[in-house]
């Protein structure tokens, strides 16, 4: 395969992915109106950061608003990617430390929280889609900034 036939136009991913990160964000910057707000409180709670759940959750929801404008406007993109990482990895952690909230009859029947955790799933494929773009794409570059060479 070819570098140009990988290099795929992702940026409506991008800002869909944006989108959804920011307001998903902003809603977590107060309280009751996310909600994922208890499972992430209780995930933090749980992993005995001792870190105020409620502040903790406020500091999630501007992480994300943080990611969510580095996919909409397109900058900083390697690091956009990395902390997006770092994020989906975070958010299967209560699959393990908390499944009596994730799930109602586990594996089979997850809760509206284990849903909105196995969703995720297509988010991290999309999030595969403008990594791999985005490393053929710099792959392009450069090769086009190199000198030829006889």
């Amino acid at each position: 395969m070819s570098a140009t036939s990988e290099t795929v136009p992702t940026t409506p991913i991008r800002i869909a992915l944006g989108l959804v990160y920011f307001h998903f964000g902003f809603l977590k910057l107060f309280p009751d109106l996310s909600g994922a707000e208890l499972l992430a409180g209780q995930t933090i709670l749980r992993l005995g950061l001792g870190v105020d759940a409620n502040l903790a959750v406020r500091g999630l929801g501007v992480f994300e608003c943080v990611i969510g404008a580095l996919f909409l406007f397109g900058w900083f993109r390697r690091t956009a990617l990395g902390l997006f990482f770092v994020h989906m990895a975070g958010t299967f952690v209560p699959l393990f430390a908390l499944p009596g909230l994730v799930f109602k009859f586990a594996p089979f029947a997850p809760s509206l929280e284990g849903q909105y955790i196995f969703k995720n799933i297509v988010f991290v494929a999309a999030g595969w889609v403008v990594l791999r773009a985005e490393l053929a794409r710099r792959r392009l570059v450069t090769h086009a900034s190199r000198p030829e060479q006889s």
